[in-house]
C-alpha cells in the first residue's frame, strides 16, 4: 500500500518528520484494514421497501407489513405515510395503543393527513377514550367533510357520551348522503329513542299524575298495536284532565274503540269530540263511516258537513261518494270519486267504486279503464284486493251488486292534544 504524505506541500523532511510520517503511514494502514473488515451499509431503496410493505398489508400479511414499515421508518424517519400505514396495521392487529402512538407521530410530521386523523379517532373509540375520538374525527372532517366513516363514528362517539343532540345532528347530516344505510338508520333511531325516553322520564318525574303523561303512555301502546291498553290510558287521561277542554282525546279514544270493533262506544267518543270542536272534519268523517251502513241518511249529514269544512280531505270525499252511490245518485257519486283520484292518486279503492258506478250508468269503456287502474294498484296491496280485481274482470255487470267493498288505504291520525283556551 502506498503511503500518503499528510505534510503540507514543499515542507522539508527532517529525522523527526520521518518518524511522524511513518506513524501516519501505519495509522492510515490500520484505518484501511478496519474499513475493509466493516464495510459501509449499502444504500437501501426506501421506495421499494415501502411498496413491499403495502403489498404485504394488502394480502393480509400484517406481521410482514409491520416489519417492512418499521424498516422504512428506520431508513426514512420523516416519512409520515409510513407511520400512518403502520398505525393502520396496528389497528388491524387490535394493538390500539400502538396505533395511537404511531398515528400521532404521523400527524406531527404532517397534520393534514385526513385519513390519519380518522384512523386515530377509530383507535381512541376502541380504547373508549371518547373525547379524544371526537376531537380526532372533527379534525378529519375539517380536512375531508365527505368522510362518511368519520361522520358515523363521530356520531357513535357522541352517542356513547350521551350527547344525543350532537349525535342526532351528525347522523341527520350523514343520512342526507346515505338515506338507506341500515347502520345510519339504526343509530339515528337509537338517538331519537334515547332522546324520547329521556324526555318521557322527565315528564314522569315532574308530572306523574298528569293527563299528558297518560296520553303519552296511550300513544305508546297504540304504536305497539295494544289497543286495549291505549283505551285504558286514554280514559285515564280524560279523568285527569279536570275541567279543561282538551282537543283530540275523545277522537283518539273513539279510533281505538273502532279498531277493536266497539262501534257504539266509538260513535259516542266522536260525538263528544264534536261537542268540544263542532267543526272537526275528521270526527265528522269518522261518524259518517260508522253510520254509513246502518243509518245512511245520518251518515250523509255528517259527511256533507265534513266535505264542506274540508273539501280536500280525500277520506271524507270518498265516503260521501259512497253515500251518494247507495242513494242512487250515481252521477254525483262519480264526481266525488273523480275528486278522490285527483286528491289521492295512489288510493286503489276509489277505482273499484268508479267501476261499479260507470257500469250502473252503462259507461262500459270507462269502467274497463278503471278496472285496469284498480288491478294495477291492487298488485301492490293485499291478495284480497287482487282477488277483488279478478272478480271485477270476470263477473262483468254482476259485480254491481257485489256487497263487499275494499277498505280505503288511507286513515289519517292526529296526535292529541291541546287545550282550548
Amino acid at each position: 500500500m502506498k503511503a500518503i504524505c499528510l505534510l503540507p506541500a514543499g515542507a522539508r523532511v527532517s529525522g523527526g518528520s520521518r518518524l511522524y510520517s511513518t506513524i501516519s503511514f501505519f495509522a492510515i494502514l490500520v484505518s484501511s484494514l478496519v474499513l475493509q473488515a466493516h464495510p459501509t451499509e449499502p444504500e437501501v431503496d426506501v421506495r421499494q421497501l415501502y411498496q413491499e410493505a403495502q403489498a404485504a398489508r394488502a394480502r393480509g400479511d400484517l406481521v410482514g407489513a409491520e416489519q417492512k414499515y418499521l424498516e422504512v421508518i428506520r431508513h426514512a424517519p420523516q416519512l409520515a405515510n409510513a407511520y400512518h400505514n403502520l398505525g393502520i396495521v396496528y389497528f388491524m392487529q387490535r394493538k390500539y395503543r400502538d396505533s395511537v402512538e404511531v398515528l400521532e407521530k404521523a400527524l406531527k410530521l404532517n397534520p393534514r393527513l385526513a385519513g390519519a386523523h380518522a384512523m386515530l379517532g377509530l383507535a381512541f373509540y376502541n380504547l373508549n377514550e371518547l373525547h379524544k375520538a371526537v376531537d380526532a374525527f372533527l379534525a378529519a372532517l375539517h380536512l375531508n367533510s365527505a368522510d362518511s366513516t368519520a361522520l358515523l363514528y363521530l356520531a357513535k362517539s357522541q352517542l356513547q357520551m350521551r350527547d344525543y343532540r350532537a349525535a342526532a345532528r351528525t347522523l341527520e347530516k350523514l343520512a342526507e348522503s346515505k338515506p338507506d344505510d341500515p347502520d345510519v338508520l339504526y343509530n339515528l333511531s337509537l338517538v331519537y329513542m334515547k332522546q324520547m325516553l329521556g324526555t318521557v322520564n322527565r315528564l314522569g318525574e315532574v308530572a306523574p299524575q298528569s293527563y299528558q303523561f297518560s296520553l303519552l303512555l296511550a300513544q305508546d301502546a297504540e304504536a305497539r298495536n295494544d289497543d286495549e291498553t291505549a283505551i285504558k290510558k286514554y280514559k285515564e287521561a280524560l279523568a285527569l284532565r279536570g275541567k279543561a277542554d282538551v282537543v283530540g282525546i275523545h277522537y283518539a279514544l273513539g279510533s281505538a274503540y273502532a279498531r277493536t270493533g266497539k262501534y257504539d262506544e266509538a260513535a259516542e267518543e266522536f260525538k263528544k269530540e264534536l261537542q268540544i270542536n263542532p267543526d272537526d272534519s275528521l270526527a265528522l268523517w269518522k261518524l259518517g263511516e260508522l253510520t254509513l251502513h246502518g243509518e245512511p241518511q245520518e251518515a250523509r249529514t255528517y259527511l256533507e258537513r265534513a266535505v264542506s269544512l274540508n273539501p280536500n280531505l280525500p277520506q271524507a270525499v270518498l265516503a260521501y261518494g259512497r253515500v251518494l252511490a247507495r242513494a242512487g245518485e250515481t252521477e254525483k257519486a262519480v264526481e266525488q270519486f273523480q275528486r278522490v283520484v285527483r286528491l289521492a292518486p295512489e288510493e286503489d279503492s276509489v277505482h273499484f267504486h268508479l267501476v261499479k258506478a260507470y257500469r250502473r250508468l252503462g259507461r262500459d269503456e270507462e269502467a274497463k279503464v278503471e278496472i285496469a287502474k284498480f288491478e294495477q294498484l291492487a298488485k301492490k296491496k293485499s291478495e284480497r284486493k287482487r282477488e277483488m280485481a279478478r272478480q271485477l274482470i270476470e263477473l262483468g255487470r254482476a259485480t254491481q251488486d257485489l256487497q263487499e267493498e275494499p277498505e280505503p288505504g288511507f286513515s289519517p291520525t292526529r296526535d292529541p292534544a291541546h287545550e282550548l283556551k
